[in-house]
């Protein structure tokens, strides 16, 4: 019998720590079945799925909360896997602008769909005679309803602006 559970953590790491918890879920027989890990300086924010036997399910639960300086929270979760020929992964670059995340997740949740992850970043960009501007550009992996089509989506994504461009990635 698995069990599975989200962990979500913030504090003070370091890239050894991640590979500490990813050595003690493996030796219990578990995986990492999703995970987001961001560092910034010596700052983590992560969130990960784990897929385990129930019987080790406390102690790799307990390996994450007893890391110093980290805030630890676990959730029970569903097993579910996503439907892959349902799940497609976007590249979305736009001039930047103030509220445009809010635009993209607005848009997409009006229409039923999952945002299953998203990666921002903002490029500066100088240019000549003084002028300069930052470049939008997001990565994004998106489950869709049956009833709609991903070309539709793209659509509807590059009219939030007129120089939106939208990349379906295979």
């Amino acid at each position: 019998m698995t069990t599975t559970f989200i962990v979500n953590f913030v504090g003070k790491a370091s890239p050894s720590t991640i590979k500490k918890l990813a050595a003690v879920t493996h030796e219990n027989g578990g995986k990492w079945l999703i995970s987001k890990v961001n560092f910034i300086e010596d700052q983590v924010a992560a969130v990960i799925k784990v897929e385990l036997p129930s019987e080790n399910a406390e102690l790799v639960k307990q390996a994450f909360k007893d890391q110093p300086n980290l805030l630890v929270e676990v959730i029970d979760s569903d097993a579910h896997q996503h439907c892959a020929d349902t799940i497609f992964q976007i590249r979305l670059d736009a001039n930047d602008r103030a509220g445009i995340v809010n635009e993209i997740t607005h848009l997409l949740d009006n229409q039923g769909i999952d945002v299953l992850d998203m990666d921002c970043q903002r490029v500066f960009i100088a240019g000549g005679g003084g002028v300069s501007s930052s470049l939008f550009t997001s990565q994004i992996a998106l489950r869709l309803p049956k009833e709609i089509q991903i070309s539709d989506v793209v659509k509807e994504l590059e009219s939030l602006s007129e120089d939106t461009r939208v990349v379906l990635q295979q």
